[in-house]
């Protein structure tokens, strides 16, 4: 059988268009399996005035159940071979005479039980009961109630179409009874549109003006677009975010050309881009391999009289561009230096001080820090004298997107080397876990010390993240923290980076509790712990890298060495036998000197032997990962590394695993000799200290 549901709304929010997609058939499938109603495949569909799904292949009843059910203890259920009211009330529960139940015994004593046969009831009394609290359990972020209490649901439910093969299922809910009606498109078809059979549904729809798949919506967009600007020789800018969220925000797309006058392109492209794609939804349309042409796209919910809307999304863009065009203007009329006084009437945040002074603790950070990497000091301190600057233009006022590029334009408009001008782009990059990182390494130092300002600041002002909420975004910035270290490949301790945050806060005065530092440092080792997982990485690989590294960086190139580690069975038992070593080892008292003479056994001579070859391969491994594996973008995918490269150093710690089996194995460690003892003490502490240059390997062997 087939099984046709729709949910018919008032506008959806684009946002939730492909979000109630996957909710919707995600709930219709668990609700069907747990009423044990076997089907073939969902097809869900969703635009923004409905939420729908298709299930092929339903079966016209559920599944027979037969399970054999436990009940009281036998001595509960039975006095003197008489059934107690225990037995009789088990009996009734379970649907069987009393006569049916049996004892059978359990491994905590005799139990009675009954065997329970469940026929399946028909598809169409179970479905009814089933997609009504299907709508009403659907998730939403943020659900809304109307009319006189209906809901909550995320926007009014208008209509409900609830088709078993041709016949309509009583389905009720939020005070909508279904019916065989869906709406069509609500300009161009406003009219209800009857349904006879599943399989006419989008046939009907195509009739109603309405493209109920968001993938044949997206392919329409893109065909149209892209026509129209080749008709021109041009080509369609089509950014996905975007993309996606126009698909949501139309049920039949009709793509429209506009123009604007060529004297707007004395903006920089970024504008043009920004006041098209943010603020109208429109898409740029640029030369091949060039600037943006006085052209932009369209996507009209409605094949009307396209002149008229033409002319409407032209008139609309004309006043936005011309509120560009007069703040570049009037913002050029003043360098950066006298825009960046501005800063001192802006308020970072209660008790942090203003924009300039936030301004002035990142440059001071970044200048400490600089020489520590490989940007240029002058540069960084000349960038950082004129870094934010662009908060206080007008432009970045009305178009915040634009922050950081405009402070690039208005530098090199203003003669500053285009070093400088890219080094302020950077400054605010990236936003969190995704966006651009920084080009350069001078705009890396500033965007770093940006990062810990932020997060140091509100963690001493005890605003850290609570559940969901984040007002302030710091996660945010401890993820673009933790990406621009990983991806520039600095060996900085992420603590020497925090430390030169509250140094710049101690220069102005400002002081925090102590605890402020500790407690950012782990929230950021938290947010790259996140990527590397999402990025592939094992849990336990990244927690025991972050034992042997200060720097973001070294603790990724361990954890990508440790999963090599783990994916090769020849180390599982060397993490086990570490583990050993290095309990042993806390009972260590003073350095861990060896003295070759107290050596006694075979074993342990042979262990200290082996030590400097295995010490070798540890730092061979690290070396090699250090030119095999680039620094990377913690937020994108894992780098590719030949194997074969890691080969000879990852077979010599492998080898070590027998010298120390041995030794743990034939060596009694805690004897009774003090110095007999701190001496193999000492030794198992070399090994563990060799070992733990890659990580905490007990971490992994569990």
């Amino acid at each position: 059988m087939k099984l046709l549901f729709e949910i018919g709304t008032e506008e959806l929010p684009s946002w939730y268009v492909a979000e109630g997609e996957r909710a919707l058939a995600e709930g219709l499938a668990r609700r069907l399996a747990e009423a044990r109603l076997a089907y073939r495949a969902i097809t869900p569909y969703a635009t923004p005035r409905r939420l729908a799904a298709v299930v092929e292949g339903l079966a016209e009843r559920q599944d027979r159940l037969e399970e054999e059910r436990r009940g009281p203890p036998a001595a509960a259920a039975f006095k003197d071979g008489a059934p107690t009211p225990a037995a009789r009330g088990f009996a009734r529960s379970a649907g069987v005479p009393l006569e049916a139940l049996y004892v059978k015994e359990t491994d905590r004593g005799p139990y009675v039980f009954a065997r329970v046969v469940e026929e399946g009831r028909p598809a169409r009394e179970v479905l009814p009961p089933l997609l009504s609290e299907l709508v009403a359990d659907l998730p939403a972020p943020r659900k809304m109630r109307w009319g006189t209490g209906e809901g909550p649901f995320v926007r009014p439910v208008r209509w409900l179409l609830a088709l078993l093969e041709g016949e309509v299922l009583p389905v009720g809910v939020f005070g909508v009874v279904a019916g065989r009606e869906t709406r069509g498109h609500r300009l161009l078809a406003p009219e209800p549109y009857r349904v006879e059979d599943p399989d006419d549904y989008r046939e009907v729809l195509a009739l109603a003006k309405v493209l109920p798949e968001r993938k044949a919506r997206r392919e329409r967009i893109v065909f149209e677009a892209g026509t129209l600007a080749a008709s021109e020789g041009l080509e369609a800018v089509m950014p996905e975010d975007l993309l996606e969220e126009v698909t949501d925000l139309v049920e039949w797309p009709v793509a429209v050309m506009g123009r604007f006058d060529e004297g707007y392109l004395e903006l920089p492209d970024e504008v043009l881009a920004t006041v098209m794609i943010h603020h109208q939804r429109f898409f740029p349309v640029r030369r091949p391999g060039g600037r943006l042409a006085p052209r932009f796209l369209g996507i009209s919910n409605n094949q009307g009289d396209l002149e008229v809307i033409r002319e409407g999304y032209q008139g609309v863009l004309k006043g936005r561009l011309d509120d560009a065009v007069f703040f570049w203007r009037a913002d050029r009329k003043k360098p950066l230096k006298v825009h960046r006084e501005g800063l001192k009437g802006m308020v970072f945040a209660k008790g942090l001080g203003t924009m300039w002074e936030k301004a002035e603790r990142v440059a001071t950070a970044a200048v400490g820090l600089a020489p520590e990497t490989p940007a240029e000091v002058a540069l960084v301190e000349e960038a950082g004298a004129l870094v934010f600057a662009d908060l206080a233009t007008q432009m970045v006022y009305e178009f915040p997107e634009l922050a950081g590029t405009m402070a690039k334009r208005y530098a090199l408009a203003e003669g500053y080397p285009e070093p400088l001008a890219q080094a302020l782009e950077d400054a605010p990059r990236p936003e969190g876990a995704a966006g651009p990182l920084p080009r350069t390494d001078a705009g890396a130092v500033l965007s770093v010390a940006d990062k810990a300002d932020t997060l140091l600041g509100f963690f001493a002002l005890g605003k850290r993240p609570r559940g969901s909420a984040d007002p302030f975004g710091l996660r945010r910035a401890a993820f673009a923290l933790a990406r621009v270290l990983g991806a520039r490949g600095y060996d900085l301790p992420l603590d020497r980076v925090l430390r030169a945050a509250l140094e710049a806060y101690r220069a102005q005065g400002k002081e925090f509790r102590g605890d402020a530092l500790a407690e950012v440092r782990a929230f950021v080792w938290e947010r790259l712990e996140n990527l590397l997982t999402a990025a592939g990485l094992p849990v336990l690989a990244v927690r025991a890298a972050r034992a042997a590294s200060q720097s973001v960086r070294g603790v990724m190139l361990r954890a990508y060495l440790l999963r090599l580690l783990m994916h090769d069975p020849r180390f599982t038992e060397l993490f086990l036998l570490y583990k050993r070593a290095a309990n042993l080892a806390r009972e260590l008292e003073g350095p861990a000197e060896v003295d070759p003479a107290r050596l006694e056994a075979d074993e342990e001579k042979a262990l200290y032997r082996a030590l400097p070859e295995v010490e070798r391969a540890v730092e061979g491994l690290l070396g090699r990962g250090e030119e095999a594996i680039p620094p990377w973008d913690p937020a994108g995918p894992l780098p590719p590394a030949d194997g074969q490269i890691f080969a000879e150093p990852l077979a010599a710690i492998a080898a070590f695993k027998e010298v120390l089996d041995r030794y743990l194995d034939a060596v009694l460690v805690m004897v009774e000799d003090p110095a007999l003892r701190q001496n193999r003490l000492a030794l198992l502490a070399r090994v563990r200290d060799a070992l733990k240059k890659l990580g905490a390997l007990e971490a992994i062997g569990g």
